[in-house]
C-alpha cells in the first residue's frame, strides 16, 4: 500500500522536526527541503501527493513555491504556513491557488484535519493560465485585520470569491466592519482597478421621502431612480456597494432589479459586482413580502457573516495595532506601544459597539496620551471605572521593612487579645523569635 507522500519545506529544522513527526505518527511519508529551490527540485523528483511550505524563507517564498507548483503539478495541494498572518497574505495566498493556511505555532488538530482535506480533495486546485504576479504592498491592504479561527475562514473566502465575478451579501452587527470588507473584496478583487461606488440606501430611502413630501409619487420615484441610476452609470465594470440594502423602497427595488436584468442580457461586456450590506436579515423581509425575492438572490450569489467583537476577542490586540496606526496620523500621534494589561483591559470589555466602539475609545485615548506609550488610565470603557493611578505627590513615604513588620506584629497581637502563643503561630515563628520581636520593636500591651 502507497501511503500518502507530503513535501515539507521549511528552513527551520525544529519546525521540520515537529511537523514530520506529528504526520509521520499519522502514517504518512514525509519529504523534507530546507528552502524553496530545493523543495521544487524534490517535487519534480518525488511527486508528492501535498505540499507545506513555509512563507517566510530564504531565496523564493512560500509564494514563489505555490505558483511554480501550480506548473509543475496544478493538481497537487500546497498548504501555505507561516508565522506573519494577516489579512493579505491569507488572501494572495488563495488567489494564487493555495488549498490551505495555517498559522504557527503549530496546532497538531487544525494541521492533521487541513493534510487530510487536502488529500481528500487531491486535484481539485485548478492550474491558472498565467501565475498571478503579486503587486506591491498598497495602503488599502490592511483593511481587515484578525487570526481568529472565523476570520482566518471569511479571509480564506474572500480570496475565493474576490477572483470571480459573484454578488456579495455581507451582514452583520453594526459597526462589526462590514463596509471594509466590502472595500477589502473589491481591493483584492479582479476589477479592483475598476470604479468603486457607494450607495448608502439609508440616505437614499430618506431623500427619496424628503423630495416626495407635497407632490406625487411619480415625481418621488424618479428622484430616487436618477439618484440611483447616476451612481451605477459611474461604475461601469467595478463595483457597487449597497449600504444597508434591506432599506430600499420597494419601487427602488424594483428599479434596482430592472437594472440588473438589463446588465444580464449584456455578455459582450464586464458586468459589476454588487456588494450587498445589512444589519437585517433580507430573507425575513423577503417572507414578509417587503423586499423582492428575485433581487435577494440576485444579490446573494455569496453571503458573508462578520461576527462581533465580543464573539472573537483573540483579534483585538491586531485590531488595535491596525487601528493605531491607521489613527496616528490624524492625530499627529507615534503611539505604537500599550502599557502592560492594555490589551487585557480591552478583552475584558464586551464591545457592543463593535469594531467601530473599539476606534472611538482609541481615538479618545490618542487625544489624552503622551508619548509613544498608550497608557491604561487613558482608555475609558463604556459602564467601567475609570482607571486611575495616583499621583507620587500624594503617595505616603514608602515605609521599611522593620516598620511594616513592626505595624503587623502589633495587630496580630491586638487581635490574639495579647495571646503570645497564638500570635505566633499565626505569624508562622517561634513564641521565643516573637518575644525577641516584641523587645526589638519595644512593643507593649495597652
Amino acid at each position: 500500500m502507497n501511503l500518502p507522500k507530503i513535501l515539507l519545506i521549511d528552513d527551520d529544522p525544529v519546525v521540520r522536526s515537529l511537523i514530520s513527526n506529528i504526520l509521520r505518527k499519522k502514517g504518512y511519508e514525509v519529504i523534507l527541503a530546507k528552502e524553496g529551490q530545493e523543495g521544487l527540485e524534490v517535487a519534480k523528483r518525488e511527486v508528492p501527493d501535498l505540499v507545506i511550505t513555509d512563507y517566510q524563507m530564504p531565496g523564493i517564498s512560500g509564494i514563489d513555491v505555490l505558483t511554480q507548483m501550480n506548473e509543475i503539478n496544478p493538481k497537487t495541494p500546497v498548504i501555505i504556513l507561516t508565522a506573519y498572518g494577516d489579512a493579505t497574505l491569507t488572501i494572495k495566498s488563495i488567489q494564487t491557488g493555495a488549498f490551505d493556511f495555517i498559522e504557527k505555532p503549530i496546532n497538531p488538530k487544525e494541521l492533521l484535519e487541513t493534510v487530510k482535506n487536502g488529500l481528500s480533495t487531491l486535484g481539485s486546485v485548478r492550474q491558472k493560465e498565467e501565475p498571478e504576479v503579486l503587486p506591491e504592498r498598497r495602503k488599502d491592504d490592511n483593511l481587515m485585520v484578525g487570526k481568529s479561527s472565523v476570520m482566518r475562514e471569511i479571509f480564506k473566502n474572500i480570496g475565493r470569491i474576490s477572483q470571480n465575478n459573484v454578488n456579495v451579501m455581507i451582514t452583520g452587527d453594526s459597526g462589526v466592519g462590514k463596509e471594509r470588507m466590502a472595500r477589502l473584496i473589491h481591493e483584492s478583487g479582479y476589477n479592483k482597478d475598476q470604479p468603486l461606488v457607494y450607495v448608502n440606501c439609508k440616505i437614499l430611502a430618506e431623500q427619496q421621502l424628503q423630495n416626495g413630501q407635497g407632490t406625487g409619487r411619480t415625481q418621488t420615484e424618479m428622484s430616487g431612480r436618477n439618484s440611483l441610476d447616476a451612481k451605477l452609470k459611474q461604475v461601469d465594470s467595478g463595483t457597487v456597494i449597497l449600504d444597508e440594502v434591506g432599506m430600499l423602497s420597494s419601487q427602488m427595488q424594483m428599479y434596482l432589479l430592472d437594472q440588473m436584468s438589463r446588465e444580464d442580457l449584456e455578455a459582450s461586456r464586464m458586468l459589476p459586482r454588487f456588494i450587498s450590506i445589512t444589519t437585517q436579515d433580507i430573507n425575513d423581509l423577503v417572507n414578509e413580502n417587503l423586499f423582492l425575492k428575485e433581487l435577494y438572490y440576485k444579490l446573494k450569489v455569496f453571503s458573508l457573516h462578520l461576527p462581533p467583537l465580543r464573539g472573537r476577542k483573540a483579534d483585538i490586540p491586531e485590531l488595535v495595532k491596525n487601528l493605531l496606526q491607521e489613527l496616528n496620523p490624524a492625530f499627529d500621534k507615534k503611539v505604537d506601544q500599550l502599557e502592560d494589561g492594555a490589551i487585557q483591559l480591552l478583552q475584558s470589555h464586551e464591545w457592543p459597539g463593535n469594531v467601530r466602539e473599539l476606534k472611538n475609545v482609541l481615538m479618545q485615548a490618542l487625544v489624552l496620551s503622551h508619548g509613544e506609550v498608550l497608557e491604561k488610565k487613558h482608555i475609558r470603557l463604556e459602564g467601567k471605572p475609570v482607571h486611575v493611578v495616583k499621583d507620587d505627590v500624594f503617595e505616603e513615604r514608602p515605609r521599611s521593612m522593620d516598620e511594616v513588620e513592626k505595624e503587623h506584629i502589633n495587630k496580630v497581637l491586638e487581635y490574639t487579645k495579647w495571646n503570645k502563643q497564638q500570635a505566633a503561630s499565626i505569624l508562622g515563628i517561634t513564641r521565643p523569635t516573637l518575644n525577641a520581636k516584641i523587645d526589638k520593636y519595644g512593643l507593649t500591651k495597652y
